[in-house]
């Protein structure tokens, strides 16, 4: 089964000299490709990178329950393919999850402790492709919620994606048996791409940094946001002069939420207008920075979860997350 274009044109590029930084003009790089849904046609994405897997194909999602994905597992697994699945224990027990039908077929492990969540959302194909963002292959997650995708093409990547993916297949899901990610900052093409993967990384530790080096702006939507250190920093620039902006899931207002500390600070926040859910873990920073993954900022994410957290410095990446926020940003309707 051939590659999907983009990667043949990626494998290309690599090979001939340096073209001009396309963060210039805008558009994403050739080693990367990012989708939102419900625009976009993520199950059939993700459906081909599967069927053009010809050695590996390592998945942890917290839910899933797409057919069609789980179709194109088990045609991977007919050919040779090296199928593996982590699911969080209490997401793979609804009757409409893909686990059955998996751990029947020997690819899947869940996780042990129903107190935290084995809550990625990643795929790595062939030590070379890395899937991940907000999104669960599922109806709900491809067409009706807010979420979003980065698909990155690179070996170094994918090595701590799969490193990670191998400790959580070994049972290894608590932070005291693991070890910190070595080489979490990366160059891809010319630009840097940081991986960290919670508990065992300091997820929130990092997002707070990027947060207080902001100098112009900073755009976010949210899911669930209930960390007052992150949401301290986001003040401090705020109080600073710079221009915060987020949207946050209608749904998770609580006493514990943080929108109502933001707005009663002045800060422009405004609930999300999707009937389903804004299930975007994202950040933006200064137009240039793009923080994504599976982290939402919260004490149970970054302590005991099991998540991961990408960070691309490109603003041709940033320029199409900018656009989603504008897009989640607009009244529809009051």
């Amino acid at each position: 089964m051939s590659k999907p274009a983009w990667i043949v044109i990626f494998l290309l590029l690599s090979a001939c000299s340096p073209a001009p930084p396309e963060a210039d003009r805008g558009l994403l790089p050739p080693w990367c490709r990012v989708y939102f849904t419900p625009a976009d046609p993520v199950a059939d994405h993700l459906v081909s990178l599967i069927d053009s897997a010809r050695e590996r194909v390592w998945a942890a999602f917290y839910s899933f329950s797409l057919d069609e994905v789980a179709r194109a597992l088990l045609r991977a697994r007919a050919r040779g393919v090296d199928v593996r699945v982590v699911m969080d224990d209490l997401a793979a027990r609804p009757v409409d999850s893909v686990s059955h039908r998996l751990a029947e077929s020997d690819l899947l492990m869940n996780d042990f402790d129903p107190s935290t969540f084995m809550h990625h959302k990643f795929m790595v194909i062939d030590s070379f492709i890395t899937w991940t963002g907000s999104y669960n292959p599922g109806a709900t997650g491809s067409f009706r919620d807010d979420n979003n995708v980065i698909v990155i093409a690179s070996k170094r990547l994918a090595a701590n994606y799969e490193e990670e993916f191998l400790d959580l297949w070994r049972g290894r899901f608590s932070a005291s048996l693991r070890e910190p990610t070595a080489q979490p900052r990366l160059t891809v093409g010319r630009s840097g791409v940081e991986s960290y993967f919670a508990p065992r990384d300091p997820c929130a530790e990092r997002l707070i940094e990027l947060i207080r080096g902001a100098e112009k702006e900073i755009r976010f939507a949210s899911f669930a946001f209930t960390l007052e250190p992150v949401a301290a920093a986001l003040l401090e620039r705020h109080l600073r002069g710079v221009d915060v902006r987020g949207v946050m899931e209608r749904g998770q207002e609580s006493p514990w939420n943080c929108y109502r500390i933001f707005a009663d600070a002045g800060m422009a926040v405004r609930w999300d207008q999707n009937l389903y859910y804004l299930h975007h873990k994202f950040f933006v920073i200064d137009g240039r920075i793009v923080v994504t993954g599976s982290f939402n900022p919260t004490r149970q994410a970054g302590l005991a979860n099991n998540e991961n957290m990408l960070v691309v410095h490109h603003a041709g990446v940033a320029r199409r997350y900018l656009d989603e926020f504008e897009r989640l940003w607009e009244r529809w309707w009051e």
